[in-house]
């Protein structure tokens, strides 16, 4: 399962799951069959063809009640419900920026524009190119890193799962500490807070689960941080000890 990462408010990593092609498609015929029994209902409360004589109003109105919401569910749903439509909701998926934030009139704009949706107000020529589109998206997003469709990657947006892969609380730090007594090494270890305890657990974690040199490198620096901010004059030579021992010696001391 691909994962992706965001710093949170308390500069806190969070790692959320990105979705799936299945995940997407699952949700996009969702919205489909909805779109489709909205349809249904509007043809038969509007029979448009007794009503309206003329063609030309026929086809007006049945532009007005059935295309246009078709064209517009999309970039409307995603601006005002944070990055969701029927389908995503019902598959607990959405769309977010790089920065894991809610999409804006930009980035809304730019998924709606390189979609093609608006291609559905016209003939049927136009049709066969918004499913071009699609396949496009499709192919895009089968071999990129981040699972993103043409759209997303203009927009500078993903589609992830709601809830983090791995989530952390402070009950998970103070569980440590449930069946044995430990004896502090670092007493200056309370100068930190709970959020910044829980980037170091977050830290220990993510090196046990993903060993690679990414990981590896932002617990050296984190190490090296923590040293310098307990007075250190050199970081120990075995950092994930270290960072392990200062979690311990902060629940010792502030618990």
């Amino acid at each position: 399962m691909k994962t992706i990462e965001f710093d949170s408010a308390q500069h806190v990593k969070i790692e959320y799951e990105l979705s799936t092609g299945l995940q997407r498609l699952i949700a996009a015929l969702i919205d489909f069959i909805a779109f489709t029994i909205y349809d249904l209902l509007m043809l038969m409360v509007f029979d448009v063809s007794s009503v309206f004589a003329d063609f030309g109003t026929q086809l007006f109105v049945v532009l007005l009640l059935i295309k246009l919401p078709w064209i517009f569910y999309g970039p409307i749903c995603e601006f005002f419900t944070g990055g969701q439509t029927l389908g995503k909701y019902a598959m607990g998926i959405r769309v977010v920026t790089f920065e894991g934030e809610r999409p804006g009139l930009k980035e809304v704009f730019a998924r709606w524009l390189f979609k093609g949706d608006f291609l559905w107000i016209s003939a049927d020529f136009f049709l066969l190119f918004w499913f071009g589109l699609g396949v496009l998206g499709g192919l895009f997003l089968s071999v990129g890193k981040y699972n993103q469709r043409l759209c997303d990657i203009v927009a500078g947006t993903v589609v992830v799962r709601n809830k983090p892969a791995v989530t952390y609380r402070l009950e998970d730090i103070l569980s440590i500490q449930k069946n044995y007594e430990h004896q502090p090494t670092y007493l200056q270890v309370v100068r930190f807070t709970d959020e910044e305890m829980l980037l170091i657990k977050n830290t220990i974690q993510r090196v046990k689960k993903y060993p690679n040199e990414e990981t590896k490198r932002f617990a050296v620096e984190l190490s090296d941080k923590a040293a310098q901010l307990i007075g250190l004059d050199a970081t120990p030579p075995k950092r994930l000890e270290f960072l392990q021992t200062l979690l311990l010696d902060y629940v010792a001391l502030t618990r």
